[in-house]
This record gives C-alpha cells, sequence and structure tokens, in this order.
C-alpha cells in the first residue's frame, strides 16, 4: 500500500515538472519550447528586447517583453526557442 501512495505522489510531482509555461495572445497560445518566430508572429513586435548574456560574455539569447493591461509578459529565448515565459503584475 505504501508502495502505490509512493508512485502515485511521485507520478504527480512529475506531470507538474513536465508542464510548459503557456501564455495565451487572443485566441492563440505561446508555451515554452515554441519558436522565436512563432513568437513575434502571435505577439508581434516587443516592446523590449534586451540581450541575455552567457557567464563568459557571449550572447546566449534574448528576453522580449511585452506590456499588456498592467502586464509585464517575459518571454527568455534561447537557442531561437522560447526558455521561461514570466508574467509579473504592476
Amino acid at each position: 500500500m505504501k508502495r502505490v501512495a509512493a508512485t502515485l505522489i511521485l507520478a504527480v510531482f512529475s506531470i507538474g515538472a513536465a508542464a510548459a509555461d503557456t501564455y495565451r495572445f487572443g485566441s492563440q497560445v505561446i508555451s515554452t519550447g515554441d519558436s522565436e518566430g512563432r513568437l513575434r508572429q502571435v505577439a508581434g513586435k516587443p516592446d523590449r528586447e534586451t540581450p541575455i548574456e552567457s557567464r563568459h560574455g557571449g550572447l546566449e539569447g534574448y528576453r522580449l517583453e511585452y506590456f499588456q493591461r498592467g502586464k509585464s509578459i517575459q518571454f527568455e529565448v534561447v537557442k531561437g526557442r522560447v526558455a521561461s515565459i514570466t508574467q509579473i503584475d504592476s
């Protein structure tokens, strides 16, 4: 019985860890793993674009920021793919 409960709890946590971040623009959704091209096609031109530097000072990617209805939505794009999505409420 303990094994079944432990397996069930482990499965629930692994499903949560595998779930991708998403953000909705109108009727379309952007998820982590989507290409930068798809993000720009759906969301349009970002309000702010900031380079992300690696530890050694090289270019690792970009942080694309969109301002919508009192929120800031930041998409980190690394190697041409959306790596993370962060929403900051004002």
